[in-house]
């Protein structure tokens, strides 16, 4: 089979499609046929070696792609949730990718059964970014229906996800993106748009329960003081800045957290619920 490989860090020039063999589903694994996958920042993040404590320090070893649409080929053992056949969509483990290919092993935790009416590349684009939105909204931050949400950065992959998502539970939410952008952030549902060449929210006089800064342009230290008290700050890079306002605000009301996102098929039936 084919599957998209580098094997120094560099830009888009250092990858190559490989002729691999295609893998056997052990215990609790199925093997997959690739329809579609996507491309989430994480994988060009990664190829530029900007993660090399987790991809590899001298050498890569995560590989291209985590979001996988497709057709299940074989099923291992104390597999019962899904048939050969089967249309599935699953997220590849954070230090193992390897989507980008005509095959691949996805784990029992990994992937759930695909909505039959939605397309493969639709359903391509959903895993990695919906989940980290789910996840950092309501693991990090346990939206409710009354939460009054900021996602700084609404037009991005995990943006566009979480302004739906908060808006299907009730929340209400404002987004930041650039004019360009505010009718497709409207479209999905934000109550209130900031045009950030225009304004600077945090000088706004208005307090959120949750601010999600996607963008990673902010701090807990710039915002604190529009966050109400019990209220999170969630970033989605693990900056120094962004760890040490983890590790300060253990002692206070208004705290910091990092979305590390996970596969978990909560996040995923959660989400097609809404999709369909």
């Amino acid at each position: 089979m084919k599957r998209v490989e580098y094997i120094k860090y560099g830009e888009s020039d250092v990858l190559s499609i490989c002729s691999v063999d295609i893998p056997n589903p052990s215990k609790n694994e199925i093997l997959v046929k690739v329809m579609a996958s996507s491309m989430n920042a994480i994988d060009w993040k990664n190829r530029q070696g900007r993660f090399r404590f987790v991809t590899g320090l001298l050498k890569p070893k995560t590989k291209q792609g985590f979001d996988v649409a497709g057709v299940v080929h074989e099923i291992g053992d104390d597999i019962s949730d899904i048939n050969v056949g089967s249309k599935v969509m699953g997220q590849m483990g954070n230090f193992d990718g390897g989507a980008f290919a005509q095959y691949v092993i996805l784990k029992k935790n990994q992937y759930i059964e695909a909505p039959s009416r939605i397309s493969f590349s639709e359903l391509a684009g959903v895993p990695m970014a919906a989940t980290t939105a789910w996840q950092a909204l309501f693991e990090n931050a346990k939206l409710s229906a009354e939460s009054n949400v900021l996602i700084n950065g609404g037009s991005t992959g995990v943006g566009h996800y979480a302004i739906q998502i908060a808006k299907a539970f009730g929340a209400n939410v404002t987004a930041i993106c650039s004019e360009k952008n505010l009718d497709f952030c409207r479209s999905l549902g934000a109550d209130t748009l900031i045009d950030y060449n225009k304004l600077d929210f945090t000088k706004e006089n208005i307090n959120y329960d949750i601010i999600f800064d996607i963008v990673n342009n902010k701090s807990l230290k710039k915002v604190r003081h529009i966050m109400k008290n019990n209220s999170v700050y969630i970033g989605t890079t693990p900056t120094l800045t962004l760890l040490w306002s983890i590790l300060i605000s253990s002692f206070s009301l208004k705290k910091a957290k990092f979305v590390a996102v996970q596969p978990s098929k909560n996040a995923l039936h959660d989400i097609t619920r809404l999709m369909t």
